[in-house]
């Protein structure tokens, strides 16, 4: 993001790399994400790891070719064998040990149907757990899942959230009867209670009260429970490479009593979710980032939210400002 952005395009978080349905048992899967080539593989044992994409060795690609083995991968060249911590355990036709080397294993968790993996420009261990959602999906639609790539950076775009003035530029909204908009940041998290009033419902227009989770930079989950409606938009955000951000939108909600009822709700949602989304997209891939803004009190907390944001930029120093607040809070 270096010719946007004056932060790094990869900050330090959870993000997702794969849905876990799509890595079984045996299989490899070559990646790139992050700036970088990856591989992600499921072993024999059921657990999925995200290694680098290179072998250690002489630099094979471990994706094409490699083989699961055991809880580890092969290396498709020399036959190297690396266990599911990354270290080398075995060099075919080698009288003696092998040599103390390790593959790049990454962090990983799996929440929520994904596959997630942790990274930390200092190497720190993960700081914060990936909430889960849909009660393990008891009475709950499948995920219906949409996926856009969009050159934008996660700052960039997870402050549209807080943005309330552009959903009515932008969006099919107006001004809500309820007044609510509270932001609160705690350590990772920051969660947005508001009322929001969609007229591509109805013209009149339709008020929901939402809540919006987000867990560091890489995953968004936003609540929407009214009346017999409870739906869960679940949105995960990770850089591919300094230009471009790959966004998954997830929707799922409790199933209804009545089956059509809960097919047309689910499609209403998608279709405005979309499209919301869409109208975002010609802004985002087309602006520049603005370090000092002249803000007003229609922008919302754009400045506490960038203090607040800055923790996930470990080993990066603004040239301009003091030394950023101690993750916690926007201070």
């Amino acid at each position: 993001m270096n010719s946007r952005y004056p932060f790094p395009a990869v900050p330090d978080g959870w993000f997702s790399v794969a849905a876990s349905d799509d890595v079984s048992i045996g299989q490899v899967a070559t990646l790139h994400y992050l700036d970088r080539a990856l591989v992600a593989f499921r072993g024999e044992d059921g657990g999925a790891r995200v290694f680098d994409a290179h072998c250690p060795h002489l630099g094979a690609h471990l994706g094409h070719g490699g083989k699961v083995c055991g809880d580890g991968i092969a290396c498709p060249f020399h036959g190297w064998r690396f266990d599911g911590t990354g270290r080398l355990v075995a060099v075919p036709l080698l009288d003696g040990l092998p040599p103390r080397v390790s593959a790049r294993a990454w962090p990983v968790q799996e929440q929520n149907g994904r596959i997630f993996v942790w990274h930390h420009a200092g190497a720190a261990a993960p700081s914060y757990e990936i909430p889960t959602y849909r009660d393990d999906g008891q009475g709950w639609t499948p995920w219906r899942v949409d996926t856009y790539r969009v050159r934008i950076g996660l700052q960039d775009l997870t402050e549209n959230i807080i943005d309330r003035s552009h959903f009515y530029t932008v969006h099919d909204m107006v001004p809500p009867s309820d007044g609510r908009f509270e932001v609160a940041f705690d350590g990772p998290t920051m969660i947005v209670d508001q009322s929001i009033k969609v007229t591509a419902v109805a013209e009149s227009g339709f008020e929901v009260l939402t809540r919006t989770t987000v867990s560091g930079p890489g995953i968004v989950a936003v609540e929407v429970r009214e009346g017999p409606l409870d739906m869960l938009t679940y949105i995960t955000q990770t850089p591919v490479d300094e230009e471009m951000t790959e966004i998954t939108i997830h929707f799922s909600m409790k199933a209804l009593d009545d089956e059509r009822a809960t097919a047309s709700v689910a499609e209403l949602n998608a279709q405005i979710t979309n499209q919301q989304f869409r109208q975002d997209v010609p802004i985002w891939e087309h602006k520049i980032y603005r370090s000092r803004p002249p803000l007003t009190k229609m922008d919302g907390p754009i400045a506490q939210y960038r203090r607040w944001f800055r923790q996930f930029y470990s080993q990066w120093q603004p040239s301009d400002s003091p030394a950023p607040h101690a993750p916690g809070g926007p201070g």
